[in-house]
């Protein structure tokens, strides 16, 4: 379960790694190398496919009750097929209390009322497959919720459930009596990682909310468990599985040890005030990752994808496993939504190294990802600008790897206003409504935008569990239908263009790196070569990439696409364009076409 404390870890890397990170080509273009000697038939459907997070409670209503449900998911599986998406990843659907909106699990193998029945989830399934559509679940290890009958049982220490969660004794009692935590881990959520439970007479631990037990995977039979879980939706037919919170899912065996505090720090309540050595990225985790392999290859093509946070590339990597050990099929790379936040300090250098951060240490054999956007962070439109929607899209759509597009994101949606009295997100209620706007998930989790009718056509009642954006009457997929050249066009285009053998099989340069300007050609022998070229600034520009190219370009190229900011005569799809004086619009996206001579 991403949280947006940790994700700020990154932007150390970041800043050194523009210091002192020399950025090979080479290793971007052994990325591809794998992928060049794969036989078509044996390449795995999530290196060709396209990944869609489909948020459940905001993708379509049809039961209608205001929330999003699995039967509304189904409902349009025909815009997902022709949007050229290849995967649906679905979070959370499982039976749950709702105390973290279905990351607090209840029951592992249950559909929640709120989205429907199993027989819903079966339909979704076998509709999905019928268009050749992909389904991934969110997989929950870490913690339940303390509604789960193992909780309930563990607290009676009723046997086998006595040590499925961890549990300590108090380190003794304050001056009024009340027994204290015995180290000073601090939960996600802010304060204290240890809530006390009374009938137990222990505290037991929880990394998120106190309704978030951690179990102990210490205990064989929760591992057990956890495969029996896992082996039960295989069986359904889900395609693979995102883990959440996968470097959670240890602390130290020694309860006592108190984590070291970060220096400066004033909060002591804030997660980020500790360094987390004790309940974070343990060595246990990966025999862990390891069985789960296992069993997925037990049955013919499935996907593992790890949701890791760490601020050490060399660990990160780590969870794709090696040749003799795979692990995950990929550890989710958040290196954009940590680069994409602020626009004044965007550079196409800036760009270039988070790009090549994750290509260079790329292990021998591995599949890159690229990620804009999730339900914990503000929408990538809203974080750096709707000029650079569709340059951003040709980005993570073209780069050799799996692109991972939240919903919303092929419109450009925009994060929503949500007031204090609406709010929802419990990361946002922790802070209170003072505060609760810098931390709420809220204005990136709104109602899918499908047209202009009430409530932008996600539902037919008389509410929606989140406000809908007023902007819905002309930002919505109906809209961008009908409209000439739309984000939603672009976004289509890009998903037919990807699946040419060049982008499937191509190595990756980059020519002409410049305080404004990215680019990155993809290029292979006796085929048209491609070239992206990203305007990062807030101006246009005319720039000339025959100046200061790491490889010969020609004087002249083809327009294939550009973002819909650009509006001028010279430079529609189909033309020919000079690369010595190339007009761009601020944040504007093209791509190019080369002839195969150079």
């Amino acid at each position: 379960m991403k949280r947006s404390l940790l994700i700020t870890a990154f932007i150390v890397i970041l800043v050194l790694a523009a210091v002192t990170l020399t950025i090979s080509l080479t290793s971007s273009s052994e990325v591809m190398g794998t992928q060049a000697d794969e036989e078509a038939s044996d390449v795995p459907f999530w290196k060709t496919s396209i990944i869609y997070q489909a948020y459940p409670r905001s993708i379509s209503d049809e039961l209608p009750d205001g929330t999003g449900d699995l039967v509304g998911i189904t409902s349009k599986v025909d815009y997902l097929r022709d949007l050229g998406v290849g995967v649906v990843w679905l979070s959370p659907i499982y039976e749950s209390p709702m105390k973290d909106f279905g990351y607090d699990i209840s029951n592992y193998t249950a559909i929640d009322p709120i989205f429907g029945d199993m027989d819903d989830f079966d339909e979704l399934v076998a509709r999905f497959h019928e268009h050749g559509l992909k389904v991934v679940m969110d997989f929950v290890p870490n913690h339940s919720s303390d509604q789960h009958e193992w909780f309930q049982k563990s607290v009676r220490r009723e046997e086998p459930y006595t040590d499925y969660y961890v549990w300590a004794d108090p380190k003794g009692t304050d001056d009024d009596g009340s027994p204290i935590p015995p180290n000073n881990w601090l939960s996600v959520f802010r304060g204290s990682a240890w809530q006390w439970n009374e009938e137990r007479g222990q505290f037991f631990f929880h990394q998120f909310l106190a309704s978030q037990p951690d179990l102990n995977f210490r205990t064989p039979a929760v591992r057990e468990d956890m495969q029996k879980i896992l082996t039960f939706w295989l069986d359904k037919g889900v395609d693979g599985f995102r883990v959440d919170a996968i470097t959670f899912l240890f602390e130290v065996k020694d309860l006592t040890l108190n984590e070291p505090e970060v220096p400066g720090s004033e909060d002591p309540d804030d997660y980020a005030s500790l360094n987390h050595i004790y309940t974070t990225g343990l060595p246990e985790t990966f025999p862990v990752i390891r069985d789960w392999r296992v069993l997925l290859d037990q049955y013919p093509d499935k996907l593992l994808m790890l949701e890791v946070y760490s601020n050490n590339m060399e660990t990160l990597m780590k969870y794709y496993g090696n040749e003799t050990y795979p692990l995950g099929d990929f550890p989710f790379n958040f290196l954009l939504i940590d680069h994409l936040k602020n626009r004044s300090e965007l550079t196409g250098e800036s760009l270039r190294t988070t790009v090549g951060l994750w290509l260079d240490n790329l292990p021998k054999g591995k599949w890159p990802n690229w990620v804009l956007g999730n339900h914990d962070v503000g929408r990538v439109a809203s974080r750096v600008g709707e000029d650079l929607v569709d340059a951003l899209n040709m980005v993570i759509l073209l780069l050799p790897g799996t692109p991972v597009t939240y919903y919303g994101e092929e419109i450009g949606m925009l994060d929503t206003f949500i007031s204090w009295e609406d709010t929802q997100d419990p990361q946002g209620c922790h802070w209170g409504p003072d505060h609760y706007q810098e931390h709420s998930r809220d204005p990136a989790r709104t109602p899918m935008q499908w047209d202009e009718s009430k409530f932008a056509g996600f539902t037919t009642a008389n509410s929606t569990w989140l406000p809908v954006n007023p902007n819905y009457k002309t930002l919505n997929v109906a809209a961008q239908i009908l409209a000439q050249t739309s984000h939603l066009k672009i976004y289509r285009e890009l998903a037919v263009l990807r699946r040419e053998e060049v982008f499937m099989k191509s190595n990756v340069s980059f020519p002409v790196i410049t305080k404004d300007i990215f680019t990155f050609m993809r290029h292979l022998e006796s085929y048209e070569q491609y070239l992206v070229v990203v305007n990062l600034s807030q101006k246009p520009v005319e720039v000339n990439l025959l100046q200061n190219t790491t490889q010969e370009l020609p004087q002249k190229a083809n327009v294939v696409m550009r973002s819909i900011t650009d509006t001028s005569e010279n430079t529609k799809p189909g033309m020919e364009v000079p690369l010595d004086k190339l007009p761009l619009t601020a944040g504007e996206g093209m791509v190019l076409t080369l002839s195969s001579e150079v």
